[in-house]
């Protein structure tokens, strides 16, 4: 696998960028540009990319394509399209975002309306027509799971694959956002197991993440530091390690540059252990 942080550091220039990472330990790296970036720069990037041995694992669209204001889906659908046109231009393992909130209210929160089956039938229009635009041969279109929305397990991504019907679209694996009751928190082992069981063939990218219960009312699961939580990290990692070799593997939502190198450390420490 390759390991990296889900996120853009602050700084100068994209051999700081690079340097920085490599210096973390970091393998892989999601896209610290976009489709609006000057051709320039974005060579300039790659070409550190290439030199520091860093593989491109995510470019991240993260626009409601289920928004509620239809200008405003439009709208969304199409820089959608432009950046999954990126990801194959510079052969990025995948193009992530998540299915979208399909009623008012912040693009990745709750709505009633995201289980309608009409907002289904909707994802799963709108994913063929984001792949349909570009045809990728180079890179796959992926959705982020969630714990309100669709995908929330892996029988759901499993079925929206097969309605999606194109081969372009594939897994982004965040197995601790759909830790999303406590039916599912008690027996987290083997929910993630299941997850690697009946999505392993098609997940091109992983999340890494820590997750506890608090002790408070009502449930509440929160994201940890990586190792100081409840999620077996030695079993992810033992699973991460049957897919094959250039899977890219990324930590996130971490407060600053400290925690994402003791993240990496924890991780890279789970994965000599094997």
């Amino acid at each position: 696998m390759r390991l990296g942080i889900g996120t853009t550091l602050d700084h100068d220039n994209p051999q700081e960028w690079a340097d920085d990472l490599v210096a973390m330990g970091c393998t892989a790296a999601v896209s610290p540009f976009d489709c609006t970036t000057s051709p320039a720069l974005r060579r300039a990037y790659l070409d550190q990319a290439q030199s520091h041995d860093l593989r491109i694992g995510e470019v991240g669209a993260w626009k409601n394509v289920m928004s509620a204001q239809i200008s405003e889906r439009e709208s969304n659908i199409a820089y959608v399209q432009e950046q999954l046109a990126l990801a194959e231009d510079i052969h990025a393992r995948c193009c992530v975002n998540i299915s979208g909130n399909a009623g008012f209210g912040d693009w990745d929160q709750y709505s009633a309306e995201n289980y309608l089956p009409e907002t289904y039938d909707r994802i799963v229009e709108t994913t063929q027509r984001i792949i349909d635009a570009v045809n990728p041969q180079h890179t796959t279109y992926a959705m982020e799971c969630m714990p309100w929305m669709i995908p929330d397990s892996p029988e759901q991504y499993l079925q929206l694959i097969d309605d999606v019907d194109r081969p372009a679209f594939s897994v982004h694996l965040d197995y601790t956002n759909m830790m999303n009751g406590i039916e599912r928190w008690r027996n987290r082992d083997q929910f993630i197991e299941r997850c690697f069981s009946l999505l392993g063939n098609r997940i091109l990218s992983v999340h890494v993440k820590d997750a506890k219960l608090l002790a408070s009312l009502p449930t509440a699961i929160v994201e940890v530091q990586p190792g100081e939580g409840g999620i077996d990290c030695d079993m992810v990692v033992r699973h991460i390690a049957k897919l094959p070799e250039d899977t890219t593997v990324f930590v996130e939502h971490l407060p600053d540059h400290d925690a994402y190198a003791r993240a990496m450390s924890y991780v890279n420490q789970r994965l000599q252990s094997l």
